[in-house]
Formats: structure tokens, C-alpha cells, sequence
């Protein structure tokens, strides 16, 4: 079986329209995951999370905005998926754990939001590069 997971920026999650139409996207789709960027919050409470989800069998992980800049929200069907271990870098979240459907695949995601510079877009990345290479090093 297929994870469905949908990506978007957001550009912020304060208005009561987008809130509505990302809970229908996700009640529409059926997706198991939905990786949030721009978010804009600085909290994020279980309330909110139930309410954009439709349901409380979820779990989530947030990475917080700096300044009303920023922000990922990463959220997720507790039935299809269990997470393991996550790391919250600077402007990304990376998720590991395994797809309980099927075979119970092990997976990682990886949440991203970069401004339009250049320069930051290549900090995170090579954030993002070198955490992969300290856990791919750690595996062998």
C-alpha cells in the first residue's frame, strides 16, 4: 500500500478559510501525512492539529516560526504511521519511523521551508546533507 502525503506553504495558518480548506484537502484525499511549510505559529496546540486533521488519531511534530518567519508543521494518521526519532534543524524537521502498512517499510521525511536567499537556502542544506551523512556513517 501507498503512503499519500501532501506538501504545502501555507504562508501561514491564522485564517479560519485556509484552516477549512486544509482540513477538507486532507478529508478529501485520504492522505496519512501532511508536511505544512511557512506556517507562521509559534504554537501549535493538539486542538489546532485535531481540528486542520479532522480527527484525533493523529501526532505531529513542529518546528516553530522565528519572528512570523517561517515554521514547518509536519502531521500524520497515528494508524499508518509511527515515528521513531525526529530532528527539528533550522527551518526543516526530519522525521524517521516506520509505515505500518504493509511490511512496515522505515522511512524519513523531511519537512523544508527556505527563504529566497541564496545563502540561507545553501545553509540549510548543507545542514540537512550533514546530518544524512552523520547517519548514514552510523549505520555502516
Amino acid at each position: 500500500m501507498l503512503m499519500k502525503i501532501i506538501s504545502l506553504s501555507v504562508r501561514g495558518l491564522g485564517g479560519t478559510l485556509k484552516r477549512k480548506y486544509l482540513s477538507d484537502l486532507v478529508s478529501k484525499e485520504w492522505v496519512d501525512m501532511v508536511c505544512l511549510q511557512e506556517t507562521k505559529c509559534f504554537e501549535v496546540s493538539r486542538e489546532k492539529v485535531c481540528l486542520l486533521w479532522g480527527s484525533n488519531e493523529v501526532d505531529w511534530v513542529v518546528n516553530k516560526a522565528n519572528n512570523s518567519v517561517g515554521g514547518v508543521l509536519t502531521i500524520w494518521n497515528k494508524k499508518f504511521f509511527q515515528m521513531s526519532n525526529y530532528v527539528n534543524g533550522r527551518n526543516f524537521t526530519i522525521i524517521e519511523g516506520s509505515w505500518k502498512v504493509g511490511s512496515g517499510v522505515h522511512v524519513t521525511i523531511v519537512n523544508v521551508y527556505c527563504s529566497d536567499s541564496l545563502w540561507e537556502r545553501k545553509e540549510v542544506w548543507d545542514e540537512i546533507n550533514g546530518f544524512r551523512l552523520t547517519q548514514l556513517s552510523k549505520a555502516w
